[in-house]
């Protein structure tokens, strides 16, 4: 008896089951039918071909959906924010980040009633409205909407198009509520933000964001006089979501006589201003040398700390101080100037100190080769340096490449 009434629930419930599945399917089945099933798995959607429910509604955007669910006794609804993204511009793999929010039952009722006085519910998919244009670009729209027996799914390509087309209004009136009512912008600004700051992000259409917020440069630095070296950099605009806009960079110089030159100093930009063409920024730099010079103390320290603004026409000028130890200690005037020639790739930098009658100057001149955004190694630069630092004159030469 016991086994007899168990498989009479399980028939009964694998009938349940399958009469759940059996809905008309109206609307727009050539393309958007089988996406959107892999859109729904991707995003943890609700199957509304398959859903019990009284009444269903899903509005997608680039970027957003929003979902409207009725049953007996409520109605209830949320919002999905997602985005497409890339760790790096140079990868294939795409993931899908998404964000849901819970509406009130207040903004839950509201929506409803939007959607049924807009009459949208009643429109047949764009392929079936007479003078519809269809193009390359633009925005797609897709609403799904399902009772206990019809799953309808129709798409609407840029409604904006499509001139006074009487369909194409109110599809147009029926967005502007719905965002109003929910502050669909805001919301999906407010996720834009919380996003980390680094790859590439897409909501769907033509548009790609991608932030070059990380740079880790590696290379070879020699010189005449210490043939001997490396240089390696790390610049951040951000490190996860926290807005740095810093940088840090090494470089060792030696010889096999035991004199050396290192040279290590940090950054920060965009402290007050931060324009297309004018922001700031202050730096320190330490260095310290042994040097091959007929001196009685041939070791230096210097300590430069300099203030600058970075002008239009990709130039830049600085000034600070410079505190120098050998044996006495100094301190003296720090100047900088820059300038970047953007169609040569060529950057060119200046930077002088000057103590009682001596003048110590560095000129330096580099050139930047970007490569295909799909290797792994975004830029290769080449440069010159020469020097000359309390009569000492040596000539740099550098090639990096930035990751």
């Amino acid at each position: 008896m016991k086994k007899l009434q168990t498989t009479l629930l399980l028939f009964l419930l694998s009938f349940q089951i399958a009469f759940s599945q059996i809905k008309k399917i109206e609307g727009d089945t050539a393309y958007w039918f089988k996406s959107n099933k892999e859109f729904q798995k991707t995003l943890n959607l609700k199957d509304l071909e398959k859903s019990p429910d009284e009444f269903n509604f899903r509005f997608r955007n680039h970027g957003q959906i929003i979902e409207i669910t009725k049953d007996s006794s409520s109605i209830n609804g949320n919002i999905t924010n997602y985005i497409y993204h890339k760790k790096k511009a140079n990868r294939d793999k795409t993931d899908t980040l998404f964000s849901k929010i819970t509406l009130s039952p207040e903004q839950a009722k509201s929506v409803y009633n939007i959607i049924l006085n807009s009459r949208i519910l009643n429109l047949p998919s764009d392929n079936k409205i007479e003078d519809w244009k269809k193009g390359a670009d633009g925005i797609t729209y897709t609403i799904e909407h399902s009772d206990k027996k019809t799953y309808w799914l129709k798409s609407y390509w840029t409604p904006t198009s499509q001139g006074s087309i009487p369909e194409a209004l109110i599809i147009l009136n029926f967005i502007k509520n719905l965002s109003d009512k929910l502050n669909l912008q805001e919301t999906y600004t407010t996720f834009k933000n919380d996003l980390p700051k680094n790859g590439c992000y897409n909501s769907g259409g033509i548009g790609i964001a991608c932030y070059i917020s990380n740079s880790l440069e590696l290379g070879y630095s020699g010189a005449n006089r210490l043939p001997f070296g490396f240089y390696t950099s790390y610049n951040a605009s951000f490190i996860g979501k926290m807005q740095v806009n810093s940088g840090i960079g090494l470089q060792y110089n030696f010889d096999k006589n035991g004199f050396q030159h290192l040279n290590l100093q940090t950054s920060k930009w965009n402290i007050f201003y931060k324009k297309s063409n004018f922001s700031d920024f202050i730096a320190y730099n330490y260095q310290n040398r042994k040097l091959d010079i007929d001196k009685v103390n041939n070791r230096f320290q210097n300590h430069q700390i300099k203030y600058g603004l970075n002008l239009k026409n990709n130039f830049g000028l600085g000034a600070g101080l410079d505190y120098l130890i050998n044996g006495q200690e100094k301190i003296g005037p720090h100047l900088y100037a820059f300038k970047w020639f953007s169609k040569l790739k060529i950057s060119t930098i200046l930077t002088s100190s000057i103590f009682d009658n001596q003048i110590n100057y560095k000129a330096e001149i580099l050139k930047s080769i970007n490569l295909n955004y799909k290797s792994p190694i975004h830029r290769i630069t080449t440069g010159l340096v020469y020097e000359d630092f309390m009569d000492y004159k040596d000539l740099y030469f550098r090639v990096q490449v930035s990751f």
